[in-house]
């Protein structure tokens, strides 16, 4: 009678080559629970015999790759723009404490009873749709690009400055500045420079949150600034956590020029 054991790591089945379900013998004779034979077994499965050729083991046919999801973000905002409920972005300015002149100059659109705001690569094309729902969470439409956030015309006459998300982007509007406002507190360095460039941007203040990724991600920003040779200064808001809760609290654009009157730059 024939001693069968379980496959296991050290000694896979003859026939799938796989370590589990399949049983073998003392004889090199092979019960694959996977690749069939002539020969049925009632236990399940089939017999190979180990005289003979053995038969070519079936591989399972891989899953094609999906190519990632791509989202012509041109097309979605001008068609959400053309549709875009007025009444909707008041409620939101409202809620976010921002004018809504402002939220208006950098691109803002309602969808979806969400808040929506294009993201430009480094030539100023939008590549991407962020969205902020009524809990304050934010996302992307699916297939967007990362990338800044602009006003829609770029006014020269504006001293520039980088600071966090379209809020904050607008936020600084409000103060008089001209924004670049990134998607987090790190990445986009490379649009970030393509776009001082395209500004011809000589130098620049970097505006950082007031907690410990933002501070951490205006330095990281700092050095590549600096390697760019594009002078630059780093100041934060205030007491406050960013600069919309600056703007929400009070503050003038005079009191935000005194308080950075005397950053350094490098």
């Amino acid at each position: 009678m024939t001693d069968w054991l379980r496959t296991s790591a050290s000694h896979p089945c003859q026939i799938c080559k796989k370590d589990n379900w399949c049983l073998w013998s003392d004889t090199s004779d092979s019960l694959c629970m996977r690749v069939e034979s002539r020969i049925p077994m009632a236990c399940g499965g089939w017999l190979h015999k180990a005289e003979g050729n053995l038969p070519p083991v079936m591989r399972p046919k891989q899953k094609p790759i999906a190519p990632p999801p791509t989202l012509d973000a041109v097309a979605w905002w001008n068609v959400a723009r053309r549709a875009i409920d007025l009444e909707a972005l008041d409620v939101w300015a409202e809620r976010l404490g921002i004018p809504c002149s402002y939220l208006l100059f950098m691109g803002a659109t309602t969808a979806c009873e969400m808040l929506c705001f294009p993201m430009r690569d480094g030539t100023g094309k939008i590549c991407g749709i962020r969205t902020r729902n009524i809990n304050g969470d934010k996302k992307a439409i699916t297939g967007s690009k990362a990338g800044v956030f602009l006003p829609g015309v770029h006014d020269a006459s504006r001293e520039v400055i980088i600071c966090e998300g379209p809020t904050d982007a607008a936020s600084a509007m409000a103060f008089g500045f001209e924004p670049i406002g990134r998607p987090s507190c790190l990445g986009c360095e490379a649009q970030v420079i393509d776009t001082l460039k395209r500004f011809g941007t000589k130098r620049v203040t970097l505006c950082a949150d007031n907690d410990g990724p933002g501070i951490r991600g205006a330095k990281k920003l700092l050095d590549t600034i600096r390697a760019a040779r594009i002078g630059v200064r780093v100041v934060t808001p205030g007491i406050h956590k960013d600069l919309r809760d600056w703007l929400k609290a009070g503050a003038t654009p005079d009191d935000v020029r005194n308080q950075w009157s005397q950053a350094e730059w490098r």
